[in-house]
């Protein structure tokens, strides 16, 4: 078991390392459910988590404009407005450094932005290190998402999942079962939104689960991130599949999305789900390998 001392000596070291990049600071934290560092250079600070031997970056936030959406994927996030454009109550599962609410909550002002976080740690972070104020329009809930949904009896206009730890999703946040407490949750014309990893074979299983809850399906795939934003509808008609359907992006636009937001750019990060391999199986309570799946490439497609 390492000693504290040595556990200190390394930490330090690994700062000194990271800081003679160019870091301005650097600290590490560990919790009983994650290793976190957060790193601060020029007006940028960013919130990392340690996944197989490397620190996943999970938010980044621009204190000099905090609307900036830093992180690519987390614009993707916005294409839920092609499904549900008044986005009046939102629950999201995962809050990071709450680099998708900035832009949200100034935008939006009347909307409820309800986030539930399981590591109390990230929230304190994000208030302390990453400039973040809860409000009663953005509420933050210490609990785990699924109990969260479990209990909840509201109804939501969008629910994001966007939790992670260590750069892969909680299995029991990835089953059958899951999603269809989430699309029960939903309004009739809700949206659930979803950041998936396409670069393992988790993915195919990941479009299958949520096929076999959802019958609309449809993905973003933000360009050379590997994360593919999947919008999942409960009803079957209209067909969302068909960007022709959308709303147009001028009848979405806000303000505050100048510079920010392209809406047109997501709308062509539209992809088609792709062809799933016959080993791509529905992940359920009983089987939820997420782990395992995670570490195995998407080539690797002899299994087909």
């Amino acid at each position: 078991m390492i000693s504290s001392c040595l556990r200190l000596t390394l930490v330090l070291a690994s700062a000194g390392r990271l800081a003679a990049a160019g870091a301005d600071f650097v600290e590490t934290y560990d919790t009983i459910y994650n290793s976190l560092t957060v790193e601060k250079r020029g007006s940028i600070v960013e919130l990392r988590a340690r996944a197989r031997g490397t620190y996943a970056l999970e938010s980044a936030i621009d204190l000099t404009d905090p609307l900036q959406l830093v992180v690519p994927y987390t614009r993707s996030l916005y294409a839920g407005l092609f499904f549900q454009p008044k986005p009046n109550r939102v629950l999201m599962i995962g809050l990071g450094g709450a680099g998708f609410h900035r832009l949200f909550t100034a935008s939006y002002p009347e909307s409820l932005l309800q986030t539930v976080e399981l590591d109390p740690k990230v929230f304190e972070l994000c208030r302390t290190r990453l400039a973040f104020q809860p409000t009663e329009r953005t509420p933050v809930t210490v609990m785990d998402g699924r109990m969260f949904v479990k209990r909840d009896r509201q109804t939501w206009d969008w629910i994001i999942l966007d939790a992670f730890r260590g750069g892969f999703v909680p299995p029991h946040l990835k089953t059958e079962e899951f999603y269809r407490e989430c699309a029960a949750r939903l309004g009739d014309k809700g949206v659930f939104v979803t950041n998936l990893h396409a670069t393992s074979q988790l993915y195919y299983s990941d479009l299958k689960t949520l096929q076999a809850v959802f019958p609309q399906v449809v993905l973003f795939e933000t360009a050379g991130r590997g994360n593919v934003i999947a919008c999942a509808v409960k009803y079957k008609e209209p067909v969302m599949t068909d960007p022709k359907n959308w709303p147009a992006t001028s009848e979405l636009l806000r303000p505050l999305f100048v510079d920010r937001l392209d809406l047109d750019v997501i709308r062509r990060e539209h992809v088609a789900i792709p062809d799933l391999p016959r080993s791509a199986r529905v992940m359920t309570d009983d089987f939820s390998p997420v782990e395992f799946l995670d570490t195995v490439k998407t080539n690797n497609t002899g299994t087909r």
